[in-house]
């Protein structure tokens, strides 16, 4: 395939060499000069292992041309890509001025063009770009439509500076984000022979992931220094403590713990990060990040109290009070201090958790429960029949079905789904989950 590149800078240079080693043609487009001319020559402009071989090689088969006439790019390429950069503004945002530049040179070259190649755009922008931005600015200035006349991807690129050519080839998973459903095939076939999860998306779903990595990335270098600094204010080889964490893979380095839902709670990991602040007050550390987590726990449950007294309900039901499913545990947990401010609002509660019977509680578990909501037995009803007559069901544990839930939305009852119940039909009226 012809596939023209839109700025040569460092993603869009490593894609380009890459490119060019499967077999494709490939057009690079700058404004800078110096780049144009390297990239004529068959040098990189960029400087990463492996980059500059693979570009030399497309010279020397003539499959590498560059150029900054957008008209010369487009006519006659399968695909144009957009790799520009979205720097940050003074106020934290970013700048979609190079975004909008080249998308207006697209949408006017293809005015004048016949031909008609799938737009992806590949910088890296807020959940919404594309559709909000950068599809009406294609529209308005070549004159198609997309859908009819024309397609956009959106596809997030998952390369580090350093390794960035065998991640190209081996990549942690194929992302793309249609604008309607099929647009991206063409992509995709470029990929065809590549070993990795593929993943069509909606265009802000695609946007979003890109985000949620480098986030993601972020806060293990920011955990793995706070807990280093804590180790070696107790004279523990950090080294050491990182070895073992990582050997998990069950658990720590894994997907546990990693899926939106509700807040935590139980016995551990509250107390265990008000030991570790402990420790660090007595040491003079700061560790923001880790001293912020109760703080974010604690506003998610605050969150979810308000948005259940949006509701103005007379009686509210919820389906689990542990702090997670197959347990009878209390301590701490998040929906015990849910039940207890609701109780305090006024409102009739109604629990059904089978696992929690009040006449088998012992100890620790059992006094916690009884000074937060001290009738507990006139709260828990036998069955999910029993929470028919509520005005709303908050879904804490996914103890009950889709049919259940169904059942309870026929009759009127909104529910609230913290659990993400498989099978119910998101777009019934009456429901909503927590994150979506």
């Amino acid at each position: 395939m012809r596939i023209s590149i839109f700025g040569t800078g460092y993603v869009g240079v490593v894609s380009g060499a890459c490119l060019l080693k499967d077999g494709h043609e490939i057009v690079g487009v700058d404004p800078v000069v110096a780049k144009v001319a390297d990239l004529s020559q068959g040098h990189s402009p960029v400087q990463e292992p492996g980059v500059a071989a693979l570009l030399a090689e497309g010279h020397r088969t003539n499959r590498l041309k560059a150029t900054s006439e957008a008209s010369e790019a487009v006519n006659g390429s399968d695909m144009v890509w957009i790799c520009v950069g979205t720097p940050s503004k003074a106020d934290g945002s970013i700048s979609l001025s190079a975004i909008q530049t080249v998308t207006k040179q697209i949408g006017q070259a293809l005015r004048d063009s016949r031909s008609r190649p799938l737009l992806v755009l590949r910088s890296t922008c807020l959940p919404g770009t594309t559709t909000n931005h950068v599809i009406p600015l294609l529209q308005d200035e070549s004159g198609l439509t997309v859908g009819k006349d024309i397609n956009v991807a959106y596809h997030p690129e998952f390369l580090r500076e350093g390794t960035a050519v065998r991640d190209f080839y081996d990549p942690p998973k194929i992302v793309v984000g249609e604008a309607q459903r099929g647009a991206a095939d063409l992509l995709l076939n470029l990929y065809e022979k590549y070993e990795a999860p593929r993943f069509r998306l909606e265009l802000a779903e695609a946007e979003m992931v890109k985000y949620c990595d480098n986030l993601f990335h972020a806060l293990k270098i920011t955990f793995a220094n706070e807990i280093a600094a804590v180790a070696k204010s107790a004279d523990v080889d950090a080294r050491k403590v990182a070895e073992v964490f990582c050997a998990d893979t069950k658990l720590n380095i894994s997907s546990h713990y990693l899926r939106p839902g509700f807040a935590f709670g139980g016995s551990c990991l509250p107390k265990d990060l008000r030991a570790i602040q402990r420790l660090a007050s007595l040491k003079s550390l700061h560790l923001p990040m880790l001293q912020s987590i109760l703080e974010s726990n604690e506003a998610q449950i605050g969150s979810l109290v308000e948005r259940i007294l949006t509701h103005r309900p007379r009686a509210v039901g919820m389906v689990g009070l542990a702090f997670k499913p197959n347990t009878d545990d209390m301590r701490e947990s998040p929906y015990v201090t849910v039940a207890k401010a609701l109780i305090g609002e006024g409102i009739e509660l109604r629990i059904y958790d089978p696992t929690v019977q009040p006449d088998r509680l012992i100890g620790s578990n059992k006094e916690q429960v009884k000074k937060a909501l001290r009738h507990l037995e006139e709260l828990l009803v036998e069955s999910p029949e029993d929470l028919s007559a509520v005005d709303l069901i908050v879904v804490n544990h996914p103890i009950v079905d889709a049919d259940c839930i169904g059942h309870w939305l026929e009759a009127g009852i909104g529910v609230l789904d913290l659990a993400d119940i498989k099978g119910v039909n998101r777009h019934a009226g009456g429901y909503e989950g927590i994150y979506w």
